[in-house]
């Protein structure tokens, strides 16, 4: 076995091994982060480093895509923020004293 796949290997055993220990919902939260990556553009560089024109075009040119693919969803999201707002249901995110509070 190639060091590459044994550290592969390890790293799909520690991430296993990581969500056993978490609640449910907090398992599907890490699932439903996995698959927003997925739709991210992949870069070689390091974090912190300046994206280029063409990294940025094709950056939006997939946000693009997935939103109109799921713009229904998107759509009845607003909605029932709209909702829920009007209905009372939502506290305002103010910032206070450099800190995000609601009320």
């Amino acid at each position: 076995m190639d060091v590459q796949t044994n550290k592969q290997k390890n790293l799909e055993r520690e991430l296993i091994t990581t969500i056993r220990k978490l609640q449910p919902h907090r398992a599907w939260q890490v699932l439903d982060f996995a698959r927003w990556l997925q739709t991210q553009p992949i870069r070689d560089g390091l974090p912190g480093e300046e994206i280029t024109a063409e990294e940025l075009e094709v950056e939006e040119q997939a946000w693009e895509t997935f939103y109109l693919a799921n713009q229904a969803e998107f759509r009845e999201m607003a909605q029932q923020a709209i909702n829920e707002l009007e209905s009372g249901d939502t506290l305002e995110m103010v910032i206070e004293n450099g800190k995000i509070t609601a009320r």
